[in-house]
């Protein structure tokens, strides 16, 4: 099962590489911890839209630039890769308005005074989700690896000659074998071709139903792992909270809480200086404290500063 995060080369005709090279510290990166990164930072996207009370000044942190020769990476992409990699130890800081790793000498400071002024540090050594997620991921791979060979295969023609062993001999072998390779190749081009009456030409099928149930369970076993449903990790959810999207919306709400209290908020609170709020996404709870607003209102009993939090965490 370890064999999948080594890079593979198939050297038949059916055979694909999948390894993208894509930036991570100038090294390529394999098909199972592209998409593990790519989740972890979609996740903590949606982090970002479902909070309040961000500082507009700093939202140019949380991006990527291909500008920035100091600091290309922004702040949810440097959180994506160190998830994925179970990085131990992580020092990052704001530096005039970027988020960057930091060097040796503010490490030091930092290990020092751990107060957050001087940035701060992570750990992801105990992120176990992460090696679950890419274990999965290459499993994924190794699908997509069977399906291009299955799709070779359906390009393939059968040229199935009528008693081809008895009616040739080994000295004629070579000849025939000439003679059907040209005669596939016509067909495939659509042109015609002499055939015996009882020959035949058929194109192999692909079956891709076995490969899409394994597709389910590995998504089914993502979502179990990332805590969001399998939707949400499959890139298959549906727009707004309606009679077919809102179970999954409510589990994406209960998901993401866990990804905004323990990893995006507490990191944003101590490099930005802001106390960030989850936003809920749930129309239902919004409808009922709209109807209560009235009586929120009027009533005595609980705080003014309690009712602004209540009415932020909902309308943002």
């Amino acid at each position: 099962m370890f064999d999948f995060f080594k890079a593979q080369k198939d050297t038949t005709d059916f055979g694909i590489e999948i390894v993208f090279p894509l930036a991570f510290s100038d090294e390529k990166v394999s098909f199972p911890k592209a998409f593990v990164f790519e989740l972890f930072r979609k996740i903590l996207t949606d982090c970002y839209d479902r909070s309040t009370d961000f500082p507009e000044k700093h939202q140019t942190a949380l991006w990527d630039s291909v500008v920035s020769t100091q600091a290309q990476k922004g702040l949810i992409s440097l959180l994506a890769l160190h998830m994925t990699n179970k990085t131990a130890d992580v020092y990052i800081k704001l530096d005039n308005g970027i988020v960057r790793e930091c060097t040796q000498q503010e490490k030091e400071i930092i290990d020092k005074d751990p107060s957050g002024k001087n940035g701060i540090k992570l750990n992801f050594a105990s992120f176990h989700r992460s090696t679950i997620l890419l274990i999965l991921a290459a499993l994924v791979e190794a699908l997509l690896k069977n399906a291009n060979a299955g799709l070779k295969l359906s390009q393939s023609l059968l040229l199935k000659i009528n008693a081809l062993r008895q009616s040739v001999a080994d000295l004629n072998a070579q000849s025939v074998i000439e003679q059907a390779k040209a005669i596939a190749k016509g067909i495939k081009e659509g042109k015609g071709a002499l055939l015996d009456g009882e020959d035949k030409t058929e194109l192999t099928n692909f079956d891709p139903e076995p490969m899409e149930q394994a597709l389910e369970v590995l998504y089914g076993l993502m979502s179990m792992m990332s805590g969001l449903p399998r939707a949400y990790v499959a890139g298959q959810m549906t727009s707004g909270l309606n009679a077919t999207g809102e179970a999954d919306e409510m589990a994406v709400e209960r998901g993401l809480r866990f990804y905004f209290n323990s990893i995006f908020k507490p990191v944003c609170d101590l490099l930005f200086g802001c106390k960030l709020v989850y936003k809920t996404s749930n129309w239902r709870k919004f409808a009922e404290i709209a109807g209560q607003l009235p009586t929120l209102e009027m009533t005595e009993l609980i705080s003014k500063e309690i009712k602004e939090r209540l009415i932020k965490e909902v309308v943002g």
